[in-house]
Formats: C-alpha cells, structure tokens, sequence
C-alpha cells in the first residue's frame, strides 16, 4: 500500500548523485534522439496540422516549439513539440508499454523554461519521470487477451508529464501526491484499438504522447495552486488500473528496486523510421541483401514471419495513404530497404511515398504469423521477425532476427545515435546550431539554463 506517496516521496527526493553514470548518460541519449525526432518530424502533416491549431488559439509563451520558430504557454508546447517526437514513428521506447520521450523531453523542457530551471534540473526531471512512468505502465499493463480489446498507452504515460512539471515547480510532497491524483483523474483512455486498424487510413493520434503532456502539467500546475486531488489514485481495487481499463494490477512493479534498479536502460531507440514491430525484419532482409550483393531487381518475394498483433492490425497494408499508414505498413518498410535507402527522415517524402516502383516492390512482400514469433512476444515481449528471401534466381536466403538493432540487448552505438540525431535536425535547423545543440544535451548537468536548448531547437518559422 501507500504506492502514490511512496512514488512521490522519490520523485521530490530523487538527485542526479543518486543514480550511476550509466543512466545518466542514457538519459542523454533520450534526450537527444527526441530533440533530434521533432526537429525533423516538425516539418510532416501530423506537425503542421498542430501548428495550425496552435496559431488558431494563440500561440506565444515562455516554451520553444522546436524547429518553427514558435513559442507557447507550457502545455501547448509541450503538446505541439510532442505531435512531432512521435510523428516519423522514429521514437525509441519500451516494447508494449509505448513512446516515452515525446511526453518526458518535451514536458520537461516546456516546464524548465518556464521556472528557469538548469541543465542539472532538467536532466533529474527526466530520469525520476522515466522511472516513475514505466513503473505505473508495468503495473497496470493488461494481460494479452485483455489488450486486444482494451489497451492504449496514453493513460499511464502523463505521469511523467506530472513528474517532469512537479519536479520543476518544486512541489513539496503533499502538493506532489495531490498532482498525482489530479492527473489520474484527467488521463485519457487506452485509445489504441480505436487507431482505425481496419478502417484506413489510421489516426494520427498514434501512440499518444502528445495529450498526456498537457494533462500532467496542468495537473501539477494545479496542485502548485492548492487544487486537491485524489490521494491514492495508484492504491486498490478501485484504482487507476481500473480507471485505465486494466484487466491486471501488479503494484509490486511499481516501487520493487526504485532507486536501485532502472527502467530507463530497457528503452530501445530506433535504427528505422517506421513501426518498432517492424525493425527487425529490416534489420534481416539488409543483412541479406548485403551478404548476396543483391539489389532490389534480384529480388523475387520476400516472406516476414511475424507475431499474431501484425497480423490482426493489419501491417500487410499495400496501399497507405499517408505517412502514418506507411509507417505501420511492413511491405512499405522492407521496399524503401530493397531499394537501398538509408534510414532517415525522408522516408515519407514524396519522392519514396509516391514513387511506383516502391509501390510495385511492395507487391512483392507477404506477411505471415510464425508461432515462435508470437510466442517470443507474448512471453519475452520481443519484437523478433523471421525473413525468407527469394532471388529471380531460385536461390533462397533466410535470417532470424531475435533483437533489432537499437534494442538494449543490441543497442545504438552513441556515435550512430548522434549521426540520427544530425541527420534530422539538419531538416529544422541551421547547420551552424546542429552540433552545438548536441554537445549542450551531452553536457547538460554543466549547463546553468536548460532554456538554452529551446534557443537553439528553435529553428526557423515554418508556415503552418
């Protein structure tokens, strides 16, 4: 018992001396890939849609959103700059559980502007919040049979937007409790069986990482004011959990080892800009292509064996519509790699998404269930895939691909995780701030302004 103040009580102690270096620097690299996905995800529809809207109500404040030249109160950044973390679907995360950086970056950046906080500050903000988040989504994460009907990842994802916003502010441990339970009350619902799997093209509310944002804070801001709040929203039988459409509640996973053990290091970050489902299917069809010396005409057929959630959400998807429709389409991933592109933000251009011949070689890829594959997601869930290759030749080649690259088991190396981060911030911004915006987010416990990374992330107005 006693969940919530026990999780406030380490959100209002926590201090960055208190954990290892290791996760402070993989809370750096968050950092960084996050900032570097809005920059470059500022610039799609999905982004330019949330200007429009943030021009209608008024935009300027004391928060950037990034890449456009714009400022805004605190939630309404936090909410805009979130829309383009996620909008490219080039967002690490934690497999079932959702995209976290999109909520915690930006909440936390929106929030440090706001009281001024430093570079010190803002890196503490981040690294209780992904403890704290990934600790209540564990919690209540519903059984797999209860996920095919009811899930979503927005519900638990805006306490870190609660922990970001109450850490800057300064909540005391009263205020902090008060700000949990505020939040509990606003969350949205589990959405995701609602993303129009099977009545394209799919929403653009995606993983939600964008609404919790603007929820937590206010919620903290809130509390800040003296509102009062549910004071054990986290505790019993009729708690969030139920609240969130939960068929499971494990309370244990939220406080066992907290402050010994962390989340934070289980996150995977991405080689691809597309689904996390589908990276490992790349990461296959790439190591064979390389290995054969083959190129997208000595390709036959490609089969993906892949777990059932594929197939019942409909990855098999031939003809999406827009970018987010591609990027859940696994045919449209694996011919953007037959026909050598790298990965980058230009995945979804017009150029690619457009082009006939990629729409052509996607005819040339099935997908299928693979028990093994399933079982691996349902018991370990890793996001595994196998690959059967096909040349015009006869010949067949096949891989197995357990963990993508970019998943902790096989992870980014810092120096293709800053290369990503270049390549997309090179959309928005100057190229004469790219890389001192990187070394400020490498060296951010030195740094006396966290608003020093919203100067730079700024970037240049862009019509909306």
């Amino acid at each position: 018992m006693d969940e919530t103040r026990k999780l406030a009580e380490y959100v209002v102690r926590f201090r960055l001396e208190d954990c290892p270096p290791e996760v402070v620097h993989q809370a750096k690299r968050c950092i960084v890939e996050t900032v570097g996905c809005a920059l470059a995800g500022m610039r799609t529809p999905l982004s330019q849609a949330a200007l429009r809207m943030l021009q209608r109500m008024g935009d300027g404040g004391s928060s950037t959103v990034v890449g456009c030249g714009r400022h805004a109160a605190p939630d309404r950044a936090a909410f805009v700059n979130g829309v383009a973390a996620n909008a490219l679907d080039y967002d690490g995360g934690v497999v079932l559980q959702g995209h976290y950086g999109g909520t915690v970056i930006f909440s936390a950046l929106a929030m440090a502007e706001l009281t001024g906080a430093t570079g010190r500050q803002f890196l503490e903000a981040v690294i209780a919040a992904y403890e704290v988040t990934t600790r209540i989504g564990e919690a209540t994460r519903p059984s797999p049979e209860h996920r095919r009907l009811v899930s979503g990842y927005g519900p638990h994802q805006g306490f870190a937007a609660v922990v970001t916003a109450g850490r800057l502010l300064g909540l005391d441990l009263e205020r902090m409790i008060h700000a949990f339970g505020i939040y509990g009350a606003f969350a949205p619902l589990p959405s995701s069986a609602q993303w129009n799997w099977r009545n394209r093209p799919l929403t653009w509310t995606k993983d939600m990482v964008a609404w919790p944002s603007v929820s937590g804070i206010n919620a903290a801001m809130l509390a800040e004011s003296g509102f009062l709040g549910p004071r054990t929203i986290l505790e019993g039988e009729r708690s969030f959990w139920r609240m969130a459409a939960s068929d499971r509640f494990v309370p244990e996973a939220m406080l066992d080892g907290l402050g010994s053990s962390y989340n934070i290091m289980r996150l995977y970050f991405k080689a691809y800009p597309t689904c996390r489902w589908n990276q490992a299917a790349l990461d296959g069809i790439r190591g064979i292509m390389a290995r054969r010396g083959w190129r997208e005409p000595d390709v036959a057929a490609v089969e993906v064996g892949v777990a059932r959630a594929l197939v019942d959400q409909l990855f098999e998807d031939y003809t999406p519509h827009n970018l987010v429709d591609a990027q859940f389409s696994l045919p449209y991933a694996v011919s953007v790699i037959l026909h050598g592109e790298r990965a980058g933000p230009h995945w979804y251009e017009p150029r690619l998404f457009d082009s006939p011949a990629i729409r052509a070689t996607m005819r040339k890829v099935t997908v299928r269930l693979d028990a093994e594959m399933e079982r691996l997601f349902v018991e370990r869930r890793m996001a595994a895939a196998t690959v059967k290759v096909t040349g015009v030749d006869g010949t067949v080649e096949t891989a197995q691909v357990d963990h993508a690259h970019g998943d902790a088991e096989n992870p980014l190396t810092d120096a293709e995780l800053d290369e990503k981060y270049r390549a997309l911030a090179a959309v928005a911004l100057d190229a004469s701030r790219v890389d001192p915006l990187l070394q400020r987010m490498r060296d951010l416990e030195r740094l006396p302004r966290a608003a020093e990374l919203g100067e730079l992330a700024i970037g240049f107005r862009a019509a909306a």
